[in-house]
């Protein structure tokens, strides 16, 4: 088992900008006043945020009322007192992803369990300032008349993507602060259909990923050209391709911040080991990287400034930890200390990348572990 007591409190400085090389784990001990089931974290640049969620129903199947209670750290130390979110609803539905934006934060609700295919749409929004007061949000008129799969966060504000009417049009929507919402044109292409996969913010902007659709023919669209459309107020859209991206039709596409660029990545079906990258600095002009890693998914601050994975290591044996460079490179960091170590009758954990490092929680609450970078 790995050991969960805490050791000498470990100093809390900000961990290093640029790429980290190397993690120094130390045991925190049960410094999350939150538990005993359901404990998840989330990291952002000002700190952290931990939730207890309760289980949307019972062992036959009713409906449960939801609770969700969530409490904060500035450095994964030292933790608010927690407190209730309102929620009003029972089912099978939580938080599932919190985003950044100029204002704070916003965590998102959707429903989980569903076994009948489709993405799932945005049932639920919370503001925070700072991660321990939290507001539920009304959801606005245009989201429920359609539906919103994703929202983004970033320094231009928050962007929605979604569908404005039961028969699936895509719209796009964007805000200041997650209460008020306008909706924006989408771009215009000359021939095609346009199909909008993911959206992102940044210092510059926003950025729409998706592709053009050729004329329909057998087994679906004839021709699909991959590219992006940047704005830097979402009013009008500016065209730019990605050099080198596959048609494949059945192909997806990805965009996230990383270290300060944006990066899009593309999985093309057959090749389950690496995708196509592009970054950019601006939205504008991107530049292809060398294979990205398709095991490394992302667990990063608001800022952009860092993107770790853990990937469970072998029984008896700390996760291994992997990062990206500028150049979309996966990095593994080298670690000391008394870790997570996982055994087959370990708890499951979570993690968030945050100001101090990279902290992992036990999902019983029981234990926490942060990862000094350097």
């Amino acid at each position: 088992m790995p050991s969960t007591a805490p050791s000498a409190s470990p100093a809390t400085a900000a961990a290093p900008d640029g790429s980290w090389t190397s993690l120094h784990w130390q045991p925190l001990g049960k410094v999350v006043p939150l538990g005993p089931k359901g404990v998840s974290v989330f990291g952002w640049s000002g700190g952290y945020v931990a939730l207890e969620q309760s289980p949307g129903s019972d062992d036959s199947g009713n409906e449960l009322p939801v609770t969700i209670r969530a409490s904060a750290s500035t450095d994964g130390l030292h933790w608010s007192e927690p407190t209730t979110l309102k929620t009003g609803f029972k089912g099978m539905t939580n938080i599932q992803s919190i985003v950044e934006g100029p204002s704070g934060l916003l965590a998102l609700g959707y429903p989980y369990g569903d076994t009948c295919g489709g993405p799932e749409t945005l049932a639920a929004m919370w503001s925070s300032p700072d991660g321990r007061a939290w507001e539920r949000l009304p959801m606005p008129k245009a989201f429920q008349t359609g539906s919103v799969e994703t929202i983004a966060g970033g320094d231009a504000g928050f962007i929605a993507l979604g569908t404005r009417d039961r028969a699936g049009s895509q719209a796009i929507w964007t805000s200041p602060d997650g209460r008020s919402w306008t909706s924006r044109k989408l771009p215009t292409v000359s021939s095609g259909t346009l199909a909008l996969d993911s959206v992102a913010s940044f210092a510059d902007g926003f950025v729409l990923l998706g592709s053009v659709l050729g004329e329909e023919g057998c087994g679906g669209a004839a021709h699909v050209r991959p590219a992006t459309w940047f704005s830097k107020d979402a009013g009008s859209w500016t065209r730019t391709s990605l050099p080198g991206a596959s048609t494949n039709k059945d192909a997806g596409l990805y965009i996230r911040s990383l270290l300060g660029r944006l990066l899009v990545t593309q999985w093309v079906p057959g090749n389950d080991a690496t995708l196509n990258g592009w970054t950019s600095t601006d939205g504008r002009i991107w530049s292809p990287t060398p294979p990205v890693p398709h095991d490394v998914y992302f667990d990063t601050n608001a800022s952009g400034s860092h993107a770790i994975a853990m990937i469970a290591g072998d029984n008896g044996k700390l996760p291994e930890v992997l990062g990206l460079d500028e150049n979309a490179q996966s990095v593994t960091l080298a670690e000391t200390g008394d870790g997570p170590v996982q055994t087959d009758d370990s708890l499951g954990t979570t993690s968030g990348v945050g100001p101090t490092g990279l902290l992992v929680v036990q999902e019983d609450g029981g234990a926490a572990w942060l990862g000094l970078p350097s």
